[in-house]
């Protein structure tokens, strides 16, 4: 008599046809989630310390930056109101001010919360030595 794993899911299937679909159906779920979590790390991978744009969130600066959003959420100054969906760049606009300023004052942010938590004896982490330094607006001429 043959064995092996088809002929073991051969005579699981027709004894009991339920346990079958759910083991079926588990082994569908548990890859569709490998997948899912392979291309979430690898995306993340590629996109860390991205320049920051207009068209980012607050959530997606600091999910790049490796930070707490909270820092990001407070640099930005926006209200304790709970996670803001809406672009950096529409934020700068309801404030009144330029994209640069509001990208200054969250590089400078993510600098703080990096060198507070360096490692004892080194002046600065790797990862932030690699930012943008934050540029001061151009003043129109008169």
């Amino acid at each position: 008599m043959a064995t092996g794993p088809v002929v073991t899911l051969k005579k699981l299937w027709r004894q009991n046809r339920w346990l079958a679909l759910a083991f079926i159906i588990a082994l569908t779920l548990a890859l569709v989630f490998i997948i899912r979590a392979s291309i979430f790390f690898a995306y993340w991978q590629s996109h860390a310390d991205e320049p920051i744009e207009g068209w980012m969130t607050v959530r997606y600066v600091a999910r790049s930056y490796r930070v707490d959003p909270k820092i990001v959420h407070d640099a930005v100054g926006l209200p304790d109101s709970g996670p803001d969906r809406r672009p950096l760049i529409k934020i700068a606009r309801e404030q009144g001010q330029p994209l640069d300023v509001l990208t200054a004052r969250i590089l400078d942010a993510i600098r703080l919360d990096r060198a507070a938590h360096a490692l004892p004896g080194t002046s600065t982490t790797p990862s932030s030595a690699a930012l943008p330094q934050a540029t001061e607006p151009a003043k129109p001429q008169p």
